[in-house]
């Protein structure tokens, strides 16, 4: 795997744009309310008008059925900027459907392009702050080290608008995109800039990226133990990413946060493991 990369990306950016217009801010703060990126307000207030466009009455009906929205993005991420005409199959839910073909319609409709260069600030720090974090980040050689395999080029993008309460993951055949929010804080206040938090950046990224290479492994588990697993990974990673002291703090947090006992021993095993490697399969440790 080469280097994780942190890029903006107009297709991304242009499905937060209809996920704005859409129900899914509030299907969000319905699973965890929290206040927003106040680009985010200008963003929905901007688009207000576009609710009833086929992009997003589309989109509606999608997440009604329970497509994931990890789907939208990888489908806009497999298709040319800005036609979004398809470059490989898209996603097995959105494969006859017409939103693709819909948003650059909305992209005309809207005059998104206006509204990105007068509001482009908050996406050029985010830009800036993630790319200052992963410049030399250990992450990279830490997951090929756990995986004990090359794997997929990671690009990490930025989102100041929707989704913001998780990262999502989408595939494509040249990479791996991980569209990345800021983090919530707390009260009323909107999120926290990604430069405030490198250990928080650096723990949501080996986090989600490990659950996604380690997938098979972790589908033959049990709940605590893919729990321990990938609590275990994350703080170790921080341990190599920045100090004992980064690692200590996140394991307690975990350790507390989801009732796991047994981290820290869960932590020494994988250590042990990480360093020996000695032909065993992470299934085969006794977590």
């Amino acid at each position: 795997m080469s280097d994780v990369t942190v890029s903006l990306d107009n297709r991304v950016r242009l499905v937060t744009a209809v996920l704005a217009a859409s129900q899914w801010p509030e299907i969000e703060q319905q699973q965890t309310p929290h206040a927003v990126h106040p680009h985010s307000k200008q963003t929905a207030y901007y688009v207000e008008s576009a609710t009833g466009h086929t992009a997003v009455s589309t989109l509606n009906n999608g997440l009604a059925r329970g497509v994931p929205l990890a789907d939208y993005f990888t489908a806009a991420l497999r298709c040319t900027w800005p036609d979004f005409i398809p470059q490989e199959p898209l996603p097995a839910s959105l494969a006859g459907s017409i939103w693709v073909g819909s948003l650059p319609d909305f992209y005309r409709q809207t005059n998104l392009a206006s509204f990105w260069q007068e509001e482009g600030e908050p996406w050029q720090t985010a830009y800036e702050e993630l790319r200052a974090i992963f410049q030399n980040s250990k992450l990279p050689t830490f997951l090929r080290k756990l995986c004990g395999e090359e794997l997929a080029r990671v690009v990490i993008v930025p989102t100041v608008v929707y989704p913001l309460l998780q990262p999502v993951l989408a595939q494509t055949a040249a990479a791996l995109f991980m569209i990345l929010p800021p983090a919530k804080a707390w009260g009323e206040s909107p999120p926290w800039p990604f430069g405030e938090d490198p250990g928080w950046v650096i723990a949501q990224s080996c986090f989600h990226l490990a659950q996604h290479f380690l997938a098979g492994t972790l589908a033959q588990m049990d709940d605590t133990q893919h729990a321990l697993l990938t609590y275990a990974a994350v703080t170790l990673c921080l341990e190599e990413e920045f100090d004992e002291a980064e690692a200590m703090t996140y394991l307690v947090q975990k350790k507390k946060e989801q009732n796991l006992p047994n981290l820290p021993l869960a932590v020494e095993l994988l250590r042990d493991y990480l360093a020996e490697r000695d032909g065993r399969s992470l299934l085969e440790l006794e977590w």
